[in-house]
């Protein structure tokens, strides 16, 4: 889980397992768009759901139990 340090330092710290995870899957959506895939339904469904204002990113843990 990642926190928000301060309001005025916009620093976000992640467990190592996290950044580790995040690169990886990085590099493997990298990868799959040099194949193509950005032209494919499946992809231009996963970039409406990330662009619908539906869903919203929460950089605050909802339980005290994520810290």
């Amino acid at each position: 889980m990642a926190k928000l340090k301060s309001k005025t330092q916009c620093l976000v710290e992640l467990k190592e397992e996290d950044y580790l995870m995040l690169l990886e899957n990085t590099i493997k959506m990298e990868a799959l768009i040099i194949a193509g895939i950005e032209n494919m339904p499946i992809y231009k469904a996963m970039e409406h759901v990330l662009k619908s204002e539906h869903i919203d990113f929460m950089i605050k843990p909802l339980s005290r139990k994520y810290k």
